[in-house]
């Protein structure tokens, strides 16, 4: 038996958008507008398409993203942020980011399959 889990309860939202790259982190810049997540930012979502000054950002369900940082995000769950370079990492002491489950993880690709 395999396990799947695209498409749980997955919750995508149109933002105006600054700049955003598909497949990154986006976080709130203004009213109704996100741009790419700067370091240390709690991610709105994972940023989908782009279409002109708009976005479709990921704000729920499983997503696949890389993750930065000397330690992996642990199984389970975390708090992770922007990392700025169009990843996430775990959120250091002082900063807020946002509770993820954490289900698989690539240690050689650095990426991770989590719920947003």
């Amino acid at each position: 038996m395999s396990v799947a889990f695209n498409g749980i309860e997955n919750l995508v939202v149109t933002f105006q958008a600054g700049t955003v790259a598909v497949g990154s982190p986006a976080a709130m810049s203004a009213n109704n507008t996100v741009r790419n997540g700067i370091s240390g930012t709690a991610p709105v979502g994972i940023v989908r398409n782009k279409r002109n000054d708009h976005a479709a950002v990921q704000v729920k369900g499983y997503a696949e993203t890389k993750y930065s940082g000397s330690t992996a995000p642990s199984l389970g769950w975390n708090s992770l942020v922007a990392d700025g370079t169009g990843g996430l990492r775990v959120a250091a002491t002082g900063e807020t980011g946002r509770a993820c489950l954490v289900v698989s993880l690539n240690t050689t690709n650095k990426t991770m399959g989590l719920f947003l």
